[in-house]
């Protein structure tokens, strides 16, 4: 149903009266159904957020979302469902978990920043075999951004924030995003690195 509808907006809004073929038309079609599937994925995560009267932590967890894992990457649901469910855990899971957080400030964002620096030099950006990112030049690209990205988040919520449950949601939205980036998160979600597969390896960091 999705796939049909993708191909309908390339063929009859985007691309009206014009031919797209090959990995151009795979690209674009890849986009769109990703947009499609979200819509659903956001309004029901939402939904569940006003239920539960957390929107607006919610909302905060966005915004770490758009402006650090972005660029760090991180791993990919297989099926429709699985990211649905992943993606309510994802946004809700840290507004709670921070309540009981017993741990200093600035310990606590000392251990974020050190997860994230090894992280962005060891691992990100986290590609996969669907959206691989191959290129040496872009990868080094989005590492210098995102280690900029997550210093500034810090700093900013250490000297800008004053509520200490906020504090402590940015901070656990941050060692979530890094936990998504590493190996056994991707084995559990049987996905791969786009150094690991067969189609990509040999074109990796060139």
């Amino acid at each position: 149903m999705i796939e049909k509808m993708s191909n309908y907006i390339l063929d009859n809004f985007l691309y009206r009266n014009e031919k797209v073929i090959g990995d151009e038309r795979e690209v674009m079609l890849f986009g769109i159904t990703r947009i499609l599937e979200d819509i659903p994925k956001y309004t029901i995560i939402f939904l569940l957020a006003c239920v539960l009267n957390i929107l607006q932590y919610v909302g905060i967890i966005l915004v770490i979302t758009m402006i650090y894992k972005i660029f760090v990457g991180g791993v990919h649901a297989r099926t429709n469902l699985g990211c649905l469910i992943s993606s309510i855990i994802y946004f809700i899971l840290p507004v709670y978990l921070a309540k009981y957080i017993n741990i200093n400030i600035y310990l606590l964002s000392a251990i974020t920043l050190l997860s994230s620096l090894f992280v962005i030099w060891k691992i990100a950006p986290a590609d996969t075999e669907e959206i691989p990112i191959l290129k040496k030049d872009k990868r080094n690209k989005l590492k210098i951004i995102g280690l900029i990205s997550v210093l500034f988040i810090i700093a900013f919520n250490l000297l800008e924030i004053e509520n200490l449950y906020i504090q402590n949601i940015i901070l656990v939205t941050i060692m979530f995003i890094n936990l998504c980036t590493t190996k056994p998160v991707y084995k559990f979600y049987k996905c791969k690195y786009s150094y690991e597969s067969e189609e990509f390896k040999e074109y990796y960091n060139k």
